[in-house]
């Protein structure tokens, strides 16, 4: 219970002083972590082998997650007594206020926060002093206009005490609740409690930081500028606070995604494995015969209602992409590849997926790629793989300047090949991609945004091609490979620099020929101009050479870089002498 007094002489600093004590624990937890995934682990992957090495990793495995956990949760202590401090100021602001104005009254305030008076018309010669406080009946002695002034300094004081303590009330509760088990094992027990701990913080601290205060539906360039006008404090306790929000947000810079974005990870991750556990045996046999004269075999009636009820195949699904992402998260600093930054997460539906190799921001040229038909979370390692094989070729011919390459998996493409040939799944999500490059302009560190290539395979060139038809698409240069139609019949159509259009048809791939009738675009010339896509002269792309056959091997790498990838990785570094073209 805060009292009068104890609110008169408090000192918020006090409290934001110690968040800033958190807010080191919080930044040395989080630089402690990258230490071990980028530094120690690489090394000792390159200097140990065998049973050794698999020890040893599993024990910095758990090291690193320990010190995530302590960041996350450090990160909300901060934020609370943060919170706390701002809320307790505002209170005792409202107190010192009604406080000076009784003074000014001559009144005289009680420890109980009762304000007396002596009437000065209102003649009492047992009583001369007049009593106010919260609780007084709201009877006017209409001769002494002392009264109302007394009641109103009363309801004043009485109004920030409540104020005070209502918030010492909340955030008590919430920080009685920030507190982690006495030992070295962070559990996905743990995670799943950060994300309760997190959820209940939001709650206590609505009147200090508000969800509804980050942007939403804003340019990237409004995000920045509405990033760059918070205070160091509130740029913490907003990332802490609001992780999935702050790690989607177009603009701001890549590594402040990345933190947020992890710690959604974590706690996703945690939880999609919890549920799985908890899930009762899976129904067997999963395949019955249907029998008769056409036999084949279905899901039985059991197993079919088993997985309705626990969503096995939806969890299953986003788990084994979670563990992808974590693969390659963990694989920064091995076998030369870079840092990887997590720059947008979320394992509903189909899944999204944004993953960096290298730091977009400081980056000389960067490459985001696209994928097309059944993409989804389950299946992101093909991705993720496919741009670590772009990083490697690229950065081999990079001179010394610095590269980046992103696996864009921002939409729901479609799942099936029987919708591929709609296009609502590009139109839909193109401005989200839009989105995306514009934040990667508008966060880039350069202040001219770099040089930057985007690249589609299959269905995710038809996206490309409705972000450039529907919108400014701010890419550099585009690459197509294995297209089925960019929605448009010229390269000159495309908001891209004349010139920067670039084609790859590998030999026996179906897809360019059977989608162009669905995705295919037109010029409306006699003769013809109807259906056209990337690979026709018509369209006027620059057409790239490809030693690689059929619709999947345009990312190929073996021992040695196809010269398919090699192709791409000249485009993206500008290097279009290098380029190979197609005869």
């Amino acid at each position: 219970m805060v009292s009068l007094a104890q609110l008169r002489k408090l000192k918020p600093s006090e409290f934001e002083e110690a968040a800033d004590g958190w807010h080191k624990v919080s930044s040395a937890a989080g630089d402690a972590k990258d230490r071990v995934d980028n530094e120690i682990v690489a090394t000792l992957q390159r200097d140990l082998k065998g049973d050794v090495l698999d020890a040893a990793l599993g024990r910095l495995r758990r090291l690193s997650r320990n010190f995530q956990y302590t960041q996350v949760e450090s990160g909300l202590i901060r934020t609370a007594l943060n919170g706390l401090a701002s809320e307790l100021r505002s209170a005792q602001r409202k107190l010192h206020d009604a406080l000076a104005d009784a003074e000014a009254e001559k009144f005289t305030v009680k420890p109980d926060g009762s304000v007396h008076w002596v009437s000065q018309r209102v003649h009492m010669p047992f009583h001369p002093e007049q009593i106010a406080s919260a609780d007084s009946p709201r009877v006017l002695l209409h001769s002494d206009p002392q009264q109302a002034k007394a009641q109103a300094c009363a309801d004043r004081i009485a109004a920030a005490l409540e104020d005070a303590n209502e918030a010492d009330s909340r955030y008590s509760r919430t920080l009685d609740r920030l507190k982690a088990d006495n030992d070295l094992n962070v559990t996905n027990a743990d995670w799943v409690d950060a994300q309760g701990d997190m959820s209940a913080l939001r709650k206590s601290a609505g009147t200090y930081l508000r969800g509804d205060d980050i942007p939403k539906g804003k340019s990237p360039v409004e995000n920045g500028r509405w990033w760059k006008g918070l205070s160091a404090d509130e740029k913490s306790d907003y990332a802490s606070l609001f992780p999935a929000s702050i790690g989607a947000l177009d603009g701001i810079p890549s590594e402040v995604r990345d933190e947020a974005n992890r710690a959604v990870f974590a706690e996703k991750r945690a939880e999609y494995k919890i549920r799985l556990d908890a899930m009762p045996p899976e129904p067997w046999p999963k395949w019955v015969s249907t029998g008769g004269p056409y036999a084949s075999q279905v899901c039985s009636d059991e197993w079919q209602e088993w997985n309705r009820k626990y969503r096995f195949e939806e969890v299953d699904a986003a788990d084994k992409g979670m563990d992808a992402i974590q693969k390659r998260l963990d694989a920064a600093g091995t076998d030369g590849l870079p840092e990887a930054y997590l720059l947008g997460f979320s394992p509903e539906g189909s899944g999204r997926a944004i993953i960096a190799n290298g730091n977009p921001d400081t980056a000389d040229h960067t490459a985001v790629y696209v994928p097309g038909t059944s993409s989804n979370l389950s299946g992101i390692d093909g991705d993720i793989r496919r741009m670590t094989d772009l990083w490697r070729t690229t950065e081999a011919m990079a001179g010394g300047q610095s590269v980046s390459t992103v696996t864009w998996l921002g939409y729901d493409a479609p799942q099936k090949l029987g919708y591929a040939t709609q296009r609502h799944y590009a139109d839909d999500g193109a401005p989200a991609f839009n989105g995306f490059v514009d934040g990667l302009k508008a966060s880039h560190e350069s202040g001219t945004g770099g040089h930057l290539t985007a690249i589609g395979h299959s269905y995710g060139t038809t996206l490309i091609g409705s972000a450039a038809r529907q919108g400014e698409l701010h890419a550099d240069d585009v690459v197509f490979g294995g297209s089925p139609g960019v929605e448009v019949g010229r390269a000159l159509d495309l908001d891209v620099p004349q010139g920067h259009v670039w084609n790859q048809e590998a030999d026996g791939d179906p897809v360019p020929d059977l989608g162009r009738w669905g995705h295919g675009g037109t010029q409306w010339k006699i003769g013809g101009g109807v259906g056209v896509i990337p690979s026709d002269d018509l369209f006027g792309a620059n057409q790239m050479s490809t030693d690689t056959t059929g619709h999947s091997d345009y990312w190929k790498y073996g021992k040695h870089p196809t010269e398919s990838l090699q192709n791409q990785a000249a485009v993206t570094l500008g290097q279009y002498e290098e380029v190979k073209r197609a005869r």
